[in-house]
């Protein structure tokens, strides 16, 4: 079985590096053709918050690039020494590579074991593959396996039981800052995917107000819409982070949105009130140096694994056959 699958993850490298080497989407599909020319291959990118994983595959013949090469293909494309990823890159070969990518999909290898995200960005990174012409018979053999066994692990356990994705975890850590939401204002930057999820849990909080900012208008007024919230333009970012309370930062902007020198003035002009910033971005939209630890909290993805402990414990008895399910 020729395979090979290189990648890096939360359980391997902090979110510092992960942001260094995330895709965006054009260069995700980019990145999936120049493997394949490269290596004369099949091939496909999986990038997502937690983790960015490179699938070659060829039926047969010479074998496929090691993880020292790949380590040289991410740090072409991201301007990062190999040597500063390499010892958190992780090889697997053969059948070791297709467990690993069944688990991914099934959210067994996910920061929240269970959640239902992973499965869709699955699917997304190996059906723009095949748009590319990168992913053929070997990889699309695999990847409707992997599909198969998400669904069965759904299904046939109670480890979604409870569902928790990354954007409720989110919402936990506001929960334990806050006893009450009525007289709250909860700004959410980004109205992608990542969101829209966030905003189902922040209407069961009952908040006073929900703010929603994008750098598209027509975005940022479509999804206020959908939770009776009010659209802000972009360009009165400032002015909307003096008024909330809890920020949800869900952009996929390539760089910072917030620096620490933008946001000083606006802490200035907060009157002491606490804020709560949780960046769940990958790369990061806030300067982690806003945090101060008195009235300004920034979380980010990493920061998360606290709450994944838990989550963990209510679903551990399912993992026995979800895995059961892999074999």
């Amino acid at each position: 079985m020729n395979l090979v699958a290189v990648g890096i993850s939360f359980r391997s490298a902090s979110v510092d590096l992960r942001e260094k080497i995330a895709f965006t989407e054009p260069r995700r599909d980019q990145a999936s053709g120049d493997l394949a020319s490269r290596y004369g291959c099949e091939a496909a990118v999986l990038s997502t918050c937690n983790r960015v994983e490179l699938y070659l595959a060829r039926p047969g013949g010479e074998s496929l690039p090691d993880v020292n090469l790949l380590a040289e293909f991410l740090g072409e494309y991201h301007g990062v020494l190999p040597a500063d990823m390499r010892p958190h890159l992780i090889e697997r070969r053969g059948a070791d590579g297709v467990r690993h990518l069944f688990r991914v999909a099934a959210s067994l290898d996910s920061l929240i074991v269970g959640e239902g995200q992973i499965a869709g960005q699955v699917k997304t990174t190996f059906e723009a593959a095949r748009a590319v012409g990168s992913c053929g018979p070997f990889l699309n053999a695999l990847y409707q396996h992997a599909q198969k066994t998400a669904k069965r692990v759904r299904t046939e356990t109670g480890i979604s039981k409870g569902h928790v994705s990354v954007s409720s975890v989110a919402v936990d850590y506001v929960r334990q800052v806050f006893d009450h939401f009525g007289d709250k204002t909860i700004l959410v930057i980004g109205a992608g995917k990542m969101g829209r999820l966030t905003l189902k849990h922040l209407q069961e909080l009952k908040p006073k107000r929900i703010l929603v900012t994008n750098r598209s208008p027509e975005k940022a007024q479509d999804v206020a819409a959908e939770c009776g919230g009010v659209a802000v333009p972009w360009e009165s970012l400032d002015d909307a982070l003096i008024q909330a309370d809890i920020v949800l930062s869900t952009t996929g902007a390539p760089e910072q949105v917030v620096s620490e020198k933008r946001y000083a003035p606006v802490r200035g002009k907060r009157s002491g009130r606490t804020a709560v910033i949780l960046d769940i971005a990958v790369p990061r939209d806030f300067d982690p140096a806003i945090h101060d630890g008195e009235t300004t909290f920034v979380f980010n993805s990493d920061d998360l694994k606290g709450i994944r402990e838990q989550t963990l414990a209510r679903r551990r008895t399912h993992i026995e056959r979800a895995e059961a399910i892999v074999d």
